[in-house]
């Protein structure tokens, strides 16, 4: 991350962290680490962002967009507010409740063996983030002798005058309208977790400001009112 320009690290629930061997084997990553935010769930993780992408090397049962890491970069820089990238433990990877939060997937292609070192999949996801920004006009520090870090300023891009709805918000939004869904013919044959994944899909790829949100909160619960009183 400190290589390519990137500082929001975010560590869901680590089964084992030792913070200073992580500050002894990337020392000029100490302020990365150092501000590294842990937290209990990908919810938490994601949740002040307006897109979020989920990292796999399998194929998935859900129709999710499949991106590879320079559309990703595209992505990541057109977006209007926070984008998230999710990588999973090395071993297991993402599950399907972390990717539900997710609008599309990263695939790193390869020549046959589609298996990745976690820190190798980080750098090559990173660094096509950081080239595209350097086509956009990003210009990163000159590193000094002392061997500190390079950066600079992000890329200027215009931003909605609204506030943007984060995803927790529009998952608040989802819920609320899954759970009208349930009391309706809609769900027969579908899954909570299907709908779930096309709704909040659906929102990210709106990118709705939280004025949006209240519009739809408020037709779920009309909607609900109506299907209550009859």
């Amino acid at each position: 991350m400190a290589n390519t320009g990137l500082r929001r690290l975010v560590v869901v629930d680590p089964p084992a962290l030792d913070l200073e061997r992580a500050r002894w084997m990337a020392s000029a990553g100490r302020t990365i680490l150092d501000e590294m935010k842990l937290v209990a769930t990908v919810s938490e993780a994601v949740a002040d962002c307006t897109l979020a992408v989920g990292t796999t090397a399998r194929a998935r049962r859900y129709n999710w967009p499949v991106w590879e890491p320079p559309e990703l970069a595209a992505h990541v820089l057109d977006s209007p507010g926070p984008v998230a990238v999710l990588f999973g433990q090395e071993d297991a990877g993402l599950d399907n409740e972390a990717l539900s939060h997710c609008r599309a997937l990263l695939s790193i292609p390869t020549a046959g063996l589609p298996s990745l070192n976690l820190a190798q999949a980080v750098l090559v996801t990173a660094w096509c983030v950081f080239s595209e920004a350097r086509d956009r006009g990003f210009e990163a520090e000159v590193p000094t002798r002392q061997g500190r870090r390079s950066g600079g300023a992000p890329v200027d891009r215009s931003r909605d005058p609204v506030p943007l709805a984060t995803l927790d918000q529009q998952r608040e939004v989802v819920d609320e309208g899954l759970d009208l869904l349930a009391e309706t013919p809609y769900m027969l044959g579908r899954t909570r977790e299907m709908v779930r994944i096309f709704l909040g899909g659906l929102l990210q790829r709106a990118h709705p400001d939280r004025q949006d949100l209240a519009i739809l909160r408020g037709m779920i619960k009309k909607t609900r009112w109506k299907v209550d009183n009859g």
